[in-house]
């Protein structure tokens, strides 16, 4: 992929992520008392909520692009050969999924009852 495409995912997730995460703090900070909204009982039926539970799923995927993302352009600004690039970026790739697919893990695990108050 084009370093431009993925600076310009750089720019699209960095405020996608300001967005979800403002929402996501007024919804849970704001809204409800702080020690409401930390409480297991409450978090686990947020999950169960499915509409919350998208949200969550899109706030992992967005920050976690983010992140990675950035920490790919850091190590390539860091070092700069073909076989460092190439890992790099594979690294990267194959760190998002893991990460994704464990939070996927843990949203599902609380949508479907895998875990119980």
């Amino acid at each position: 992929m084009k370093e431009s495409r993925l600076m310009l995912i750089q720019y699209a997730t960095a405020v996608l992520a300001l967005a979800l995460v403002a929402a996501h703090l007024i919804m849970q900070g704001v809204i409800l008392p702080y020690d409401t909204a930390i409480s297991f009982n409450n978090i686990l039926s947020i999950y169960q909520n499915w509409i919350y539970a998208g949200f969550l799923e899109a706030l992992l995927v967005v920050v976690l692009v983010h992140g990675f993302n950035g920490l790919r352009i850091i190590l390539h600004e860091w070092r700069q050969t073909a076989p460092w690039s190439r890992w790099v970026d594979l690294g990267t790739v194959a760190a998002v999924a893991v990460a994704v697919g464990y939070g996927t893990r843990t949203v599902i695990l609380a949508v479907f009852g895998g875990v119980s108050g």
